[in-house]
């Protein structure tokens, strides 16, 4: 045995979720946990790790002695959109100015987090405190590189590399440490076709090599690795099922559950909450261009981000903004976003003005909604969700002035179209990850804006609330005169209403 759960509860905002769980995971165990957004997954996982006080019950980890050769580490360790926001969290302040010039950055190379001095957790006050071994070290780190394809990266400073990859140095540390069990909560989000697939490989060839056990969390039943043979579904904050994965997936009672039928559309037209919003919205929103770059080329130091872009977005176009990992989707988003000081260096006009002509970026961002897991990682954790929302007004990461009365109705009336009014009060951080990015959509659009920038939006929803979600995008673009630009890893979470595709490749448009 290497974790058992008797019997426990939880007490979280006055209920009791989890309420009389038990659960066994033997030694050379590997489980995947499946279920839909908010039925507790995540939840589960970090009550097994002690993070979550009980109300009753009991949980005993039988974790045989650690390899000395790998330092002081964790026996258990998770890959989740929470500890890769506090992963990134630390770079914050370089974050901020991402943009600026890069000829003498100061924030830390991929490879330097990549050293056992980055990673082994030494105290300065112990005496002896256990080191690493540098050669087996080495071949751990020569392996993990390879298994995640990390060699393009090394030179490159971590708050310059896109979200998935910066997943992908994250997991990396996370494998560099020999946990003895990995939680790998959503791992596959925000990696693009190629990252997706070669890490998927590589956990299957972890779990063959029995290197370290695995529990794998997701919402696609498609992405759960060949290896894993136990399967626990989760629904409504409690255990539905649990046991061999291949039983679980042909038992016709459990269908639902694991692969939702498709969600039936939903028609917003004749909602009060929806016909509110709509009416905020008028056929002379903004100029027929909203966008217009010609001959763009952003260049840090001796290597071109952005090579030579022609590229113009007009009133009611709905682009598909395709690419790889670093292929440069997020330094052209920067600037349309006002963020990237290089935008004045190069003809770029955004609401047909040329940016440096006068205008402030408050008059550019207050006319543009947008979501990003950038956002998610830095967005401020302790307001409440009608809060959240209300601060798309201001653009601010965060509620640090009052809303009037007719703005917070607006943020309630998208709360409302998204079935989550009852989280009105609820503070953010409490809700699963899925949830929060719901919440982080309504702030995109509680101000009616004319362009909305959807940076893979849909990342930790499942299919219903994916469906959900491109229902109401799709029929927002068909009554509003609304522009778009989407960004995707997932073909299956385009919307419909998209009318123009741009793909880049390695900064240039192909």
């Amino acid at each position: 045995m290497l974790i058992s759960l008797e019997n426990i509860t939880l007490h979280i905002n006055g209920q009791h979720l989890l309420e009389n769980t038990n659960w066994t995971i033997e030694k050379g165990q590997n489980w995947a946990i499946i279920g839909p957004t908010g039925s507790g997954k995540t939840l589960l996982a970090r009550t097994l790790c002690h993070q979550i006080p009980l109300l009753k019950g009991r949980i005993q980890h039988y974790f045989p002695p650690r390899d000395p050769a790998f330092g002081r580490t964790q026996p258990i360790l998770t890959l989740s959109n929470h500890t890769h926001q506090e992963f990134m969290g630390r770079f914050s302040t370089y974050h901020q100015a991402r943009w600026q010039s890069m000829e003498r950055d100061e924030s830390p190379l991929v490879a330097d987090l990549l050293t056992a001095r980055s990673i082994v957790q030494v105290s300065p006050y112990e005496v002896n405190p256990p080191q690493p071994d540098p050669q087996r070290f080495a071949d751990k780190l020569a392996e993990v590189t390879d298994l995640l394809k990390l060699n393009p990266l090394l030179d490159k400073h971590i708050h310059l590399l896109s979200h998935g990859e910066s997943r992908k140095v994250f997991i990396a540390r996370l494998l560099l440490q020999s946990p003895q069990l990995l939680i790998l909560d959503d791992p596959l989000v925000g990696l693009d076709v190629q990252s997706r697939a070669t890490l998927a490989a590589g956990i299957t060839n972890l779990i063959r090599q029995q290197t370290v056990q695995v529990l794998f969390i997701t919402t696609r039943a498609d992405e759960i690795p060949p290896d894993v043979h136990n399967l626990l579904i989760m629904q409504d904050c409690r255990i539905a099922a649990q046991g061999d994965r291949a039983q679980l997936l042909h038992d016709p009672a459990l269908q639902d559950l694991i692969s939702p039928p498709p969600a039936p559309q939903r028609t917003y037209q004749g909602n009060p909450a929806f016909d509110t919003m709509v009416s905020g919205y008028t056929n002379d929103i903004a100029p027929s261009t909203l966008v217009d770059m010609q001959h763009v080329t952003v260049r840090y130091g001796q290597t071109d981000i952005l090579h030579d872009i022609h590229w113009t977005v007009r009133q009611g176009e709905r682009w598909a903004l395709l690419g790889h990992n670093g292929a440069g989707k997020s330094t052209l988003l920067s600037l349309i976003l006002a963020d990237n000081p290089q935008a004045y260096a190069n003809p770029v006009s955004i609401f047909g003005q040329r940016r440096g002509s006068g205008e402030s970026i408050w008059e550019i961002k207050r006319r543009i909604g947008s979501v990003s897991p950038e956002l998610h990682i830095y967005f401020r954790k302790t307001v409440t969700c009608l809060d959240a929302v209300c601060s798309g007004f201001f653009d601010s990461n965060g509620l640090y002035q009052r809303p009037t009365p007719d703005q917070t109705a607006a943020a309630r009336n998208w709360l409302d179209i998204l079935d989550m009014a009852h989280l009105a009060k609820v503070p953010f951080k409490s809700l699963s990850a899925g949830q929060q990015r719901l919440i982080l959509l309504a702030r995109a659009l509680v101000n009616n804006p004319p362009l909305l920038i959807l940076d893979e939006p849909c990342q930790g929803l499942d299919e219903t609330h994916r469906r959900v979600f491109l229902d109401l995008l799709d029929q927002l673009c068909a009554a509003t005169p609304l522009s778009l630009i989407y960004v995707t890893h997932y073909a299956d979470e385009l919307p419909a209403a998209i009318t123009h595709h741009l793909r880049l490749e390695n900064g240039k448009i192909i």
